[in-house]
């Protein structure tokens, strides 16, 4: 899904972090939404790595104010990968921070292709603040023990879906 020059936005959670660590070296040029991701990326040389900046957020040391939302808005990706704290088909992709909801919209609009990676629990729960819909996603990366009539929910909304051994 990547290329070495491409600009990607890695975004916050535990999942972008096994992404950071899966692209680090590969040449990319990348924002990144949290100090944890920035770290793993930055594990090899060879990326250019930007995190946009103000304060962070104390429990997972994401960015989430609006200097962040402005910092994501100044550049363009080839490709985001996207988290959230829920996933649902139907109702979309929400979080539980209104400043994480904002961030990752501004990163919405200004991406090519939108990829989210989610375990199968986000699937079934809702959170506070939405900040896409199942539509807006191009690819969603899940475990191979998301149930079937989820990936078929996904499908539907026009995502393609891949399911990777758990």
């Amino acid at each position: 899904m990547v290329t070495p020059g491409d600009s990607v936005l890695l975004d916050n959670g535990t999942t972008n972090i096994a992404v950071a660590q899966q692209l680090s070296g590969t040449g990319v040029t990348a924002m990144v939404l949290s100090l944890h991701v920035a770290a793993a990326l930055a594990a090899k040389p060879g990326d250019e790595i930007v995190v946009p900046g103000g304060p962070i957020d104390h429990d997972d040391l994401s960015f989430t104010s609006a200097g962040a939302v402005d910092a994501v808005r100044a550049m363009l990706y080839d490709v985001a990968f996207m988290s959230a704290c829920a996933a649902d088909p139907f109702t979309g992709l929400s979080v539980e921070r209104w400043g994480d909801a904002r961030v990752k919209q501004a990163a919405l609009a200004n991406a090519r292709r939108v990829v989210l990676i989610a375990t199968p629990d986000k699937f079934t729960r809702t959170a506070a603040h939405l900040f896409a819909q199942m539509a807006d996603v191009d690819v969603v990366i899940t475990t191979d023990d998301t149930p079937a009539e989820v990936i078929h929910e996904i499908g539907l909304h026009g995502p393609e879906v891949m399911a990777v051994h758990a």
